[in-house]
């Protein structure tokens, strides 16, 4: 699932200008110091080039404030996902295999998908509502004019989370 071609991590603290860094640090990682975060990391490589992971954890967390270095989880979880995400493409990945899925989804057929964050459950929400919508027509036409039929019908309408004795189990069951 993961493509080899394109720019690596490295590449993209490299290269990237501070407004391209802090918009990919807000919309893959919903980092809310993303501004902050990315002048940070353009100050920082003026001097070097970023060569450990730890190089830029000290650089997150020298770019937000403190109180919020002790929120949710570790203060670089964010950065490192939204780079993740974007060396992988992981959100064409998530829309291309869900679509593949429905393709082959023979009627009758169920589809459980499991998503680990907000970017990916969005693109799984939408796709399903898609497959379960009747009609596409513009909502201004009085008549239905598309002929379309559902194809799907969805059967847990709100996001089934892990229950307490899974997670006793499967600890991990907790990111999805």
């Amino acid at each position: 699932l993961f493509r080899s071609e394109g720019p690596t991590a490295a590449d993209l603290l490299a290269e990237l200008p501070e407004r391209e860094l802090a918009d990919l640090f807000h919309r893959y990682g919903e980092e809310r110091y993303s501004r902050p975060i990315a002048r940070a990391i353009c100050r920082r490589r003026t001097k070097a080039a970023y060569e450990r992971s730890a190089d830029l954890v000290d650089t997150i967390r020298h770019a937000i404030p403190t109180p919020a270095q002790f929120g949710s989880g570790h203060p670089a979880k964010r950065v490192f996902q939204a780079l993740r995400i974007a060396v992988n493409d992981e959100l064409t990945m998530v829309e291309e295999g869900l679509e593949a899925a429905l393709r082959i989804l023979k009627p009758g057929g169920r589809i459980a998908v499991i998503s680990f964050h907000s970017l990916e459950d969005r693109i799984v929400k939408d796709a399903m509502r898609a497959g379960a919508a009747p009609c596409v027509c513009p909502p201004d036409l009085p008549v239905c004019g598309c002929g379309r039929a559902a194809t799907l019908r969805i059967l847990t309408p709100r996001v089934v989370r892990p229950g307490a004795a899974e997670l006793d189990r499967n600890p991990r069951a907790a990111s999805s």
